[in-house]
């Protein structure tokens, strides 16, 4: 039946689950079709993650005649949006309620002029330098627009881990903020190196929100620097009910004893405290996520309900093939699983949606030797929604039987410590068999001594990648060279790429080598929104990263 002639009411409802960068197909193809635009249709557009992540996007037809009825816009990552840019086009989104322009070079300094009248939920980067004394009138100024607007949901980005206060030393005295989140994104950067001990007081902050998220992303904090963290330490636990989480080969919590029914996990290498304030010894290391709410909010069994549905992917449900046990951290229900490696996997029956296995046993604490390849006994009708795989570690007799059946699996992170199989890897190439995972869009590779131009030919196969990144964290040899013709060809045959993300440890002169002819190709086949970066090993944010993890918290194994 032809799209044209359908009722209307089933026409939208079609219509809204089509992606951003349909909806623009569908308004450009055909006049007939813009009946489904109506206002009340188009509220909610995503450019970021996308083809669509330039500023010209923003001169299409739909946005200059319909941004009128738009609410919702998400720019995060749009790598040419400057405030100047942004001041000629928000004009046209008068209603615009939700924005996040989150990770562009765009500053909460920049935007405070030109911010919609309409705006309640705001994503942006915090200021450069948050410092009050530094930017006393930018900073006076921007409260009087906070003040002026009462924001409903805040998503602060904040660069430097010694700032981890400011946000809540901005807001403090202004109008509760019902959802505040602070993500710091440059924590694992060397800056440290003035006297901590200048801007560290004892102060406590008030308590202006409703319920508070802290991200925070491969910290390496000594037990002196602690209290970095300032915009943790420094809360009235009095007033508020909190979860601590911490991992980075340990998972450590602590919890308001309110909370701490939502953790069941009793394995040896988890450790959960229940205490009503977090320690002041506690230390800052690997992936930490701090969730607060205020006393004032009624702490029922729908409160309860949601919060473990929140909490749902933060871990996946361990079993151990060595004892059979089954091992869960939190009271709830999920479709992600760890298991461990053995010689051969025994059959799980239960849907798979989010699977990782791993050489490493949570439930033991401990890496279990496994005899390789070993053999996947999962039948096709457990694999058919699997949407995310981790395989750590591990090698598999058979890779085309488990891709072949994985129909919708969107996101593969492969991760060898020690390639032992010559078959698997010489250098490092993903099985050949990958271009039967029709649906791929993600995909991780983390070894050693990577043969780039065989991996990238290996890519090159798999034509709806959008989001690829390359972790080589030890290279014997400073042999940097990469065929040109090769990078070409993935960046070709890979039309929907918008990030590109490579870590390696080569020398300064080499990254910028290696880098130089990517981004030359990307700019000679107009691939103006990909993200391109070649950086050294563990020493980039990548921010398209949270793709190739089911877990806030990075949980791999």
């Amino acid at each position: 039946m032809n799209f044209i002639n359908l009722p209307i009411d089933v026409g939208v409802l079609i219509f809204n689950y089509l992606n951003t960068k349909s909806k623009i197909n569908v308004y450009s193809s055909c006049s007939r079709l813009r009946e489904f635009f109506a206002p009340c249709h188009v509220k909610k557009l995503v450019l970021s993650r996308s083809t669509l992540a330039v500023v010209k996007t923003l001169n299409h037809g739909l946005f200059l005649e319909l941004g009128l009825y738009i609410q919702e816009l998400c720019l995060s990552g749009m790598p040419d949006l400057t405030s100047e840019n942004l001041k000629l086009h928000i004009t046209k989104f008068p209603n615009l309620t939700t924005l996040d322009i989150t990770f562009t070079d765009v500053y909460l300094s920049d935007f405070v002029k030109i911010c919609p009248i309409n705006l309640k939920n705001l994503a942006i980067n915090f200021f450069k330098q948050p410092r009050k004394s530094k930017n006393e009138e930018i900073w006076k100024e921007c409260r009087q627009v906070f003040e002026s607007r009462k924001f409903t949901k805040v998503h602060f980005v904040v660069f430097e881990l010694l700032d981890s206060e400011t946000p809540l030393m901005f807001l403090e005295g202004l109008p509760i903020v019902e959802d505040l989140k602070v993500t710091i994104a440059d924590n694992y950067k060397k800056n440290y190196d003035s006297d901590i001990n200048e801007t560290v007081d004892d102060k406590i902050y008030d308590i202006n929100f409703s319920q508070l998220f802290y991200v925070l992303r491969d910290c390496r904090v000594t037990h002196k620097n602690s209290k970095c963290l300032r915009g943790v330490a420094n809360l009235d636990f009095k007033r508020i009910e909190y979860i601590f989480i911490m991992y980075l080969e340990r998972i450590v919590i602590y919890v308001s004893p309110v909370l701490r029914h939502l953790f069941l996990g009793n394995c040896q290498d988890l450790k959960v405290e229940v205490c009503s304030q977090l320690p002041l010894d506690f230390m800052l290391d690997g992936n930490i996520i701090f969730r607060a709410w205020s006393k004032d909010i009624n702490f029922n069994d729908d409160f309860m309900k949601k919060l473990l549905l929140d909490l749902k992917d933060y871990f996946p449900t361990y079993i151990c093939m060595h004892d059979n046990a089954i091992t869960k951290v939190i009271n709830s229900k999920n479709d992600w699983y760890c298991i461990d490696a053995c010689q051969s996997i025994r059959k799980v029956t239960s849907m798979i949606e989010k699977l990782t296995l791993s050489d490493f046993c949570r439930v033991k604490g401990m890496v279990m030797t496994c005899e390789r390849p070993f053999s996947f006994l999962f039948g096709p009708e457990v694999v058919k929604n699997l949407s995310y795989l981790r395989l750590s570690n591990v090698y598999l007799t058979d890779f085309a039987v488990l891709f072949s059946a994985c129909s919708v699996l969107e996101t593969l992170d492969i991760y060898v410590e020690k390639p032992e199989t010559q078959d698997f890897c010489q250098g490092f190439t993903l099985p050949q068999s990958i271009n039967l995972v029709k649906n791929l869009k993600n995909i991780k590779v983390t070894t050693e001594d990577i043969v780039y131009n065989l991996l990238f030919e290996t890519l090159s196969q798999c034509a709806m990648l959008e989001n690829i990144h390359i972790c080589e964290y030890e290279r014997c040899f400073e042999d940097s060279d990469v065929n040109v013709d090769k990078i070409e060809l993935m960046i070709e045959n890979c039309k929907n790429l918008y990030s590109l993300y490579i870590e390696t440890e080569m020398s300064a002169e080499n990254l910028t080598m290696f880098m130089s002819p990517i981004k030359q190709i990307a700019q000679k086949l107009e691939r103006n929104h990909l993200h391109i970066e070649v950086c050294d090993c563990y020493r980039g944010w990548n921010l398209f990263g949270d793709v190739f993890n089911p877990s806030p918290l990075h949980i791999l194994d």
